[in-house]
């Protein structure tokens, strides 16, 4: 019986393991063009489950998924429950990831370059960090669903969240900016996996 178990655990572990095996495209920029980020609307706040999200800035991105991480019992699961770190320009192109790793751990992440293949300031302005919010279930579903290597399309709002106790997550702004290479709470509207 313990040996069918195993087997079972191990089998269902493999296939884990395979269903994330990351994307390839092979040598070329996937994803060319940096996120548009807009301020001047107008836009009530809104409310999910029971937190408050105060909009920021409007978000636009075409962009390649380099690296995700899915939560189930952090306390940010119910309202974000995946992490991505989002790479443009240079940053969709595989020989430049060969070299750049973004892993996430703990609602953070870290830059480490095997041979710098650029300055790392041009490879943090070339990364959105994204704790995505799905604005319904459709939108939650994909969002699970997204591999390494996804080209995805993204539209919504970078948002502050306030829960009941009024305790604030922001989003990081540098002077009146987003600044995209760090934290940013993303209200993900609509989403279209590319590629």
């Amino acid at each position: 019986m313990l040996k069918h178990l195993f087997l079972i655990l191990v089998l269902a572990g493999s296939y884990y393991l395979w269903d994330q095996r990351p994307i390839k495209h092979g040598v070329g920029v996937t994803a060319p063009d940096a996120p548009v980020v807009e301020r001047g609307f107008q836009l009530a706040e809104h409310s999910k489950k029971h937190y408050t999200l105060q909009p920021k800035f409007r978000l636009n991105t075409t962009a390649r998924v380099i690296s995700n991480e899915r939560y189930w019992f952090d306390e940010k699961s119910e309202l974000a429950p995946v992490d991505f770190v989002l790479g443009w320009g240079d940053l969709s192109d595989e020989r430049v990831l060969d070299q750049v790793k973004t892993p996430i751990s703990r609602r953070d992440f870290k830059i480490d370059v095997i041979r710098p293949p650029m300055t790392f300031s041009e490879i943090r302005e070339k990364l959105l960090y994204m704790h995505a919010i799905p604005a319904n279930e459709s939108v939650e579903d994909q969002l699970k669903s997204i591999k390494t290597g996804h080209i995805i399309s993204i539209e919504g709002y970078i948002v502050d969240v306030y829960d009941r106790a009024d305790v604030l997550w922001t989003s990081s702004r540098q002077g009146k900016n987003a600044k995209l290479d760090n934290s940013q709470y993303v209200l993900v509207e609509s989403l279209d996996v590319l590629d």
